[in-house]
């Protein structure tokens, strides 16, 4: 196979197997996680549902287990207002299940109640309406004027949609009340361990925590009593329009033992009622609700009822099985679009609206629940159920993910497509690439061929700057280096003569200007300070190491009559005689400066006469720096930053502006004052410090400078500054001559 169809395969097959591979891939693993991402959520709904049918079974339990020591029977000389007072005890009794119970059913246990003659009865007085309690109070008890009525057939207690409130604590309540718990204990445990300002430290955080929660339950005291006001004025409305329609009968009928036809009629059925009194039709709805309460919750829900140690009946409650459902399957239709349902072990199915129940009958899952087929296989949708063991109710949750897996998959082909077409693109480029290799190479083979014969004057031709002209290239100077090895040989012997004399010559030369060159050093050193000036409101110290025999850093001095200080330090363009020269030029400017004129006009007129000296390229950068007690004006022409140690706050400052050099374009040059503190220290240096290589070519940098100046900044004196700047010169660079002049000026202001 030749290597142009070798090339074209290869791209091919690189190129389309992996991004077949990768589309796959991607929309397999977003699928993947699209669906489980449903079915967690999914599978967190179904057990809320199923946490909230075992607390409302729970609560019912706990609720309906109040009404055992509860008297059920009403007085006989009560009547309607007894039977009220007995509905308002249950009420309270069951509290925050009421809205669970549509009624109560009271069977009475044979054998018959023993009847008390009349005359043994004491008759005390008619108490007040009992106030409303908790549900955690003691069983409530209904005592008549006269002898209680004897219960000898069942009867059911229907109750009004009205709910009594429920003390309880705030969550900061009962956090308080276990770190009070926890506080007591380890006080009692290691009070005798414990020193006395542990025991008081203790102590006090105890009184803290109890004093938090004290006021924890004030406010919930406060809140309970404010919803049992709300509760007791439900309950007193409802005695008073009982109290009405009594009082309204008693004066309608003149004989309340044998009413006409009409007004008993017209009496509103009563609170507590005889079961035998319902009809026919009320019986089997009864039967009907408890039927279906029974599928939903398991059970009955039978409290045996207590008196004096002896169980006198039994209370069966009669629960609303929709209202359970709707808790159970989280109230009404929001914007989610997940579908909850339940589904009892008769097939009956459940749902929140009748939309929803259209819905799962689409996707056929009561049917699938009745054959007890799998939910897990459904199209487009992630269903969860589980299975209540109590009373085989089935709940879950269907939701749907069919659009999102249509919008995968639409997506992963749009990709694919796209990835063609570039493939069928760069099959189109890559047939002529191929062409003009294989042309290459065989070129290349033909001239090989020839070389390896002996025919040295073969050149291949050289068409591009790739690895094939490269090659070609290779085999040129192969060929050329061949035929003229005899004359390069010769030409290297007399090159090698040639180098020695040379090597004579520059040695004399050399001599000659290492003495011109020591002269000119000891020159430019004369320049500078002989010692450092010594000035009563600064402490200065000077550091300078030059590259070459002369350098181009210069510094200078001048003490300024009225107690100022000037201090300049330059840097002049390239090293030796010329740097040497530009330094000996501002010597002599710098010697003429009285400090009369600011640092910036300074600059500008030595600029102005530089140039009118045309010395050339030769330039000087150079900074003027005006000392006063409490500040320093400054003007730089491009050198460093001005570097400011604040010894009060331990910070650096830098202090920088743009400017050209003297000698060249510019003229005109800006200052800069700051103001300084006792024990401040600024430092004045060259480039040839941040610049300074080390011994694998990498510069220090302006920022590692100033961290170096910062850890300088730190010792009592001018010259500590300096000895630290030095050393770390040499930690950086070596004790060798460094790539580039150094010189550093450190003024600290006296303290």
């Amino acid at each position: 196979m030749k290597i142009r169809t070798q090339l074209v395969l290869a791209c091919f097959v690189l190129s389309v197997l992996p991004l077949t591979g990768i589309v796959l891939y991607s929309y397999v693993s977003s699928r993947d996680a699209v669906e489980a991402a449903y079915r967690e959520e999914a599978q967190r709904l179904t057990r809320n549902m199923d946490r909230r049918l075992a607390t409302i079974r729970a609560e019912l339990d706990e609720r309906l287990a109040s009404l055992s020591d509860m008297q059920i029977a009403p007085q006989r000389s009560n009547g309607e207002a007894g039977r009220s007072v007995v509905v308002d005890n249950i009420l309270m009794a069951i509290g925050e299940a009421a809205p669970l119970v549509e009624a109560l059913e009271y069977i009475p246990a044979p054998p018959a109640p023993r009847v008390r003659p009349a005359a043994a009865v004491a008759r005390p007085p008619a108490p007040a309406a009992p106030e409303l309690s908790p549900p955690s109070a003691a069983p409530i008890e209904v005592f008549g004027e006269v002898e209680e009525a004897t219960l000898t057939e069942p009867i059911v207690i229907d109750l009004p949609p009205v709910v009594l409130p429920r003390f309880e604590m705030t969550p900061l309540a009962h956090a308080s009340m276990a770190e009070v718990s926890r506080l007591s204990a380890e006080l009692a445990a290691r009070a005798t361990r414990m020193s006395k300002e542990e025991r008081e430290a203790k102590r006090s955080e105890l009184k803290e925590s109890s004093a938090v929660l004290d006021r924890e339950l004030e406010v919930s005291r406060n809140r309970f009593q404010e919803e049992m006001k709300v509760a007791q004025v439900q309950l007193a409305d409802r005695r008073r329009r009982q109290d009405e329609r009594r009082r309204d009968r008693e004066r309608a009928i003149p004989n309340p033992a044998h009413p006409t036809p009409a007004l008993a009629a017209a009496a509103p059925v009563a609170a507590v009622r005889p079961k035998s009194d319902l009809s026919e039709a009320e019986r089997k709805t009864l039967e009907t609700k408890n039927r279906k309460a029974t599928l939903v919750l398991g059970r009955h829900f039978d409290v045996p009822v207590e008196k004096e140690g002896e169980v006198v009946g039994q209370i069966r409650a009669q629960l609303k099985a929709d209202e359970v459902l709707r808790r159970v399957l989280g109230g009404q239709a929001g914007d989610r679009d997940e579908v909850p349902f339940a589904i009892d072990r008769e097939g009956n199915v459940y749902a929140r609206n009748d939309a929803e129940r259209a819905m799962l009958d689409r996707l056929g899952i009561p049917a699938r629940v009745k054959a007890g087929q799998s939910l897990s296989d459904i199209p487009h949708w992630i269903v969860v159920a589980t299975r209540d063991e109590e009373s085989g109710l089935r709940v879950g949750v269907a939701r749907p993910v069919g659009e999102n897996l249509i919008e995968l998959r639409q997506t992963a082909a749009r990709n694919f497509g796209y990835g063609i077409g570039l493939i069928a693109f760069a099959l189109v480029g890559i047939i002529p690439l191929a062409n003009h290799f294989t042309r290459d190479v065989t070129r290349v083979t033909a001239g090989a061929g020839r070389i390896a014969q002996g025919d040295l004057q073969t050149r291949l031709p050289v068409r591009g700057n790739d690895e094939f002209g490269q090659l070609a290239l290779a085999f040129n100077k192969m060929a050329e280096d061949l035929s003229d090895q005899q004359r390069r040989l010769v030409a290297e012997e007399r090159s090698r003569r040639e180098q020695e004399i040379q090597q004579r010559l520059l040695a004399v030369e050399y001599e000659r200007k290492s003495v011109d060159l020591e002269e000119a050093r000891r020159f430019q050193l004369s320049m500078l300070p002989k010692e450092v000036p010594r000035h009563e409101a600064f402490d200065i110290a000077v550091f300078t190491r030059t590259a070459t025999e002369v350098g181009g850093d210069y510094y200078d001095f001048h003490d300024a009559q009225d107690g100022g200080l000037s201090v300049t330090i330059g840097d002049a363009t390239g090293h030796g005689a010329r740097a040497g020269t530009m330094v000996t030029v501002i010597k002599t400017l710098f010697a003429g400066y009285d400090g009369a004129d600011s640092p910036a006009a300074f600059l500008s007129g030595a600029a102005e006469k530089i140039k009118r000296m045309d010395l050339g390229r030769m330039a000087m950068a150079l900074s003027l720096a005006r000392f006063e007690p409490a500040q320093v004006t400054i003007a730089t022409a491009a050198m460093p930053p001005m570097l400011v140690h604040r010894a009060g706050h331990d910070r650096l400052e830098e202090v920088t502006f743009p400017a050209t050099p003297l000698g060249t374009l510019g003229v005109e040059y800006a200052e800069h004052r700051v103001e300084l503190s006792p024990g401040d220290t600024v430092l004045l240096m060259t480039d040839g410090f941040p610049e300074l290589l080390n011994s694998d070519g990498q510069q220090l940098g302006y920022t590692a400078a100033m961290h170096e100046f910062g850890k300088a900044a730190s010792a009592r004196d001018a010259a500590g500054v300096i000895a630290s700047l030095a050393g770390a010169v040499s930690a950086w660079h070596g004790e060798q001559p460094p790539n580039d002049d150094i010189t550093f000026v450190v003024v600290r202001v006296a303290a």
